[in-house]
């Protein structure tokens, strides 16, 4: 890992003056006065300067996710242990919401809950209006579900697991391992800190060509609870399986799965390894043809990407002791209180008016997502350096299947690191694959016109934030209104990138480029986006709605709707809107909290403008007014 060096180098940069003769590579002598700045580029507040950032603290019975992007009110919070608990609560709720003549709005959630949409919460948090169902101030209760998540049964004739829907996939892994079982190979996302009831209710994957590659394709049965309070067990390829898998709760709250596992088996991964993405689609196509459990992550601004590839393991074949996915990028607390202040101050000079701007940083950036990102293997092993936060890295071995798929990381992931202060900026949607090449070549023009394109010192160096662009891979999914419903041959494309959380009021670094990639792969791809990511603008873009891209699907979702939950108690604000073909509420800055795409100049953070993208110009987003 380069973080360090790079973190220690770049603070050296911070504290040279302006005006002081040392040589930073400039294409241009400094001024005798030292000043380096055009007229007119406005400045923030030092962003080294104290106090740190702190959370805000939460008012009583208010619930927030992970990524700290959303913050849910609510007038009471229910935290049962288990499907009777939570039945009997709901029956209860009803009777007092009908006794005080209010409304019912209940939510399924999790304090720390890992989405950036306001799915999670009753009212949806970027609205400045009150929130009224039918004129009335409705009852919003949080029905806060973590203390369910524990293993209910084990069925190993049957090679079968029954558990409760918050347990954790970290928790699953485990006792998948005590039933000597295996997970289907790439059968569930990466981050180990998600729960299976939230994965298959945001119908979330892995990575499968045609293959299993969800939880929607290998559970047997799922235990909810309806609006009235009623519990209910559907099996896998009922109505009502296909309306909660991938359903957001929109049904009735997911308590139980039973999940169907394979024998204990072993993976083979193998690396392509920071490969050129000059015929990046043709390497996808080749790299399918040897697995169809692939994951491909590239920086298109570094013309690179790594392809990360798993299949069946060869029988007896050793196996790497002590092997782990560690594909999340992640810091030991001494790297996060280094790299926190760094990234902190890049990102709190839009206007690249900061010295260490001069100095490289931009570069260094780059170095450092090659090296941490996209440089990134998928599986580690323990080494020397092991107690310092530092695995060896291992980029083709065998390894059992359930230790290999998704990353245990904690509280060292970037998203979680107090020290490091850093949030996921994620965006994801699915498209048909068959548009893949053309998309890939828009990606490749959207970064030479809009990062790298406009006029500015160091225009050339510019690189996006820490992170990467993902690709994975499906098949048709079994679901009603899943993001990759009604797609032949998905792939699913995400722009995942870190940005420091204690900047507020600024945008994230060169954000522009990811306002115009949502809008780009919305639009023109007709994207699905992921319900468990984006953020709610995605979902209420007048000129491209989510609802009608379902089809018939939409409207048996709400013929289910109408049997199970009539007076939508389930029913989120945001799915509402959407549902009700309801676009976006401009208001002054509403690109702070990505509420919406711009229209004008007073929908932009201060010192930007509302401009056409350069190679999109029908797209706009916020750019800085003046930037060096």
């Amino acid at each position: 890992m380069l973080a360090p060096a790079i973190a220690g180098l770049l603070l050296l940069a911070c504290s040279c003056s302006v005006s002081a003769t040392v040589d930073l590579g400039l294409p241009h002598p400094l001024p005798a006065d030292g000043n380096l700045f055009p007229a007119g580029i406005p400045t923030f507040k030092n962003p080294y300067a104290e106090p740190w950032y702190q959370e805000p603290p939460l008012p009583k019975n208010y619930y927030r996710g992970a990524y700290e992007h959303v913050t849910c009110p609510s007038d009471e919070l229910v935290v049962p242990e288990d499907t009777a608990q939570l039945a009997a609560a709901i029956k209860s709720l009803r009777a007092r919401a009908a006794a005080e003549g209010r409304p019912l709005k209940m939510r399924p959630a999790r304090r720390g809950f890992a989405t950036m949409a306001s799915f999670a919460c009753g009212p949806q948090p970027t609205l400045v209006n009150p929130f009224l169902v039918d004129g009335k101030k409705p009852m919003v209760v949080g029905l806060m579900l973590e203390k369910m998540d524990k293993v209910l049964a084990v069925d190993k004739e049957k090679q079968q697991l029954r558990v409760q829907g918050q347990m954790t996939l970290k928790g699953f892994y485990e006792a998948a391992d005590a039933a000597g079982l295996s997970v289907p190979r790439f059968g569930l996302p990466w981050w180990q800190g998600l729960t299976l009831g939230g994965v298959f209710s945001t119908a979330s994957h892995g990575s499968g060509n045609n293959v299993t590659h969800m939880i929607c394709d290998w559970f047997v049965d799922v235990t909810w609870v309806d609006a009235q309070g009623e519990v209910h067990t559907s099996a896998k390829g009922s109505d009502e399986a296909f309306a909660l898998c991938g359903g957001l709760g929109l049904l009735g709250t997911v308590t139980e799965l039973t999940l169907q596992l394979t024998p204990s088996s072993n993976t083979h991964f193998s690396t392509w390894y920071l490969k050129p993405d000059d015929n990046l689609a043709d390497d996808v196509e080749a790299m399918l043809k040897i697995t169809p459990n692939l994951v491909v992550m590239w920086r298109p601004d570094l013309g690179k990407y790594t392809g990360h590839l798993q299949r069946p393991a060869p029988e007896h074949a050793p196996t790497i002791q002590g092997a782990q996915c560690n594909v999340i990028p992640q810091q030991a607390d001494y790297q996060a209180g280094m790299s926190g202040p760094l990234l902190r101050a890049w990102q709190g000079d839009p206007f690249n008016t900061n010295t260490m701007y001069f100095a490289g940083y931009d570069t260094n950036i780059c170095t450092l997502a090659l090296t941490s990102a996209i440089g990134a293997p998928w599986v580690t092993k323990k080494g020397p350096l092991t107690s310092k936060g530092i695995s060896q890295p291992v980029f083709e071995g065998v390894a059992p299947t359930n230790h290999v798929t998704s990353t245990d990381c904690g509280d060292n992931c970037v998203f979680t690191s107090k020290k490091l202060m850093s949030t996921a900026l994620d965006v994801m949607f699915a498209f048909e694959r068959s548009k893949l090449k053309e998309w890939v070549a828009d990606i490749k023009a959207l970064i030479k016109e809009d990062l790298r394109g406009i006029p500015g010192w160091g225009a050339h160096t510019r690189c996006l934030l820490p992170g990467y662009y993902v690709m994975r891979f499906g098949r048709p999914s079994d679901t009603l209104v899943g993001y990759g419903s009604g797609l032949q041959q998905p792939v699913y494309v995400q722009q995942q990138m870190m940005a420091s959380k204690a900047t507020p009021g600024i945008p994230s670094r060169y954000e522009w480029v990811q306002e115009t990639y949502e809008q780009l792969t919305l639009c023109k791809y007709d994207g699905r986006p992921h319900t468990g990511k984006n953020w709610d603008r995605t979902f209420t873009n007048p000129r491209c709605p989510f609802a009608p891209k379902f089809g018939e699907s939409f409207k048996k979702m709400v013929a289910m709707q109408d049997k199970y939950d009539p007076s939508r108690a389930y029913e989120p604000e945001l799915w509402t809107r959407l549902a009700a073909g309801e676009g976006y509420k401009l208001k002054p800055k509403c690109i702070l909290d990505r509420s919406c795409y711009c229209e004008a100049d007073e929908h932009c953070a201060d010192g930007f403008k509302c401009v056409a993208s350069v190679a999109f110009p029908q797209y706009k987003a916020c750019r800085p007014k003046v930037m060096n």
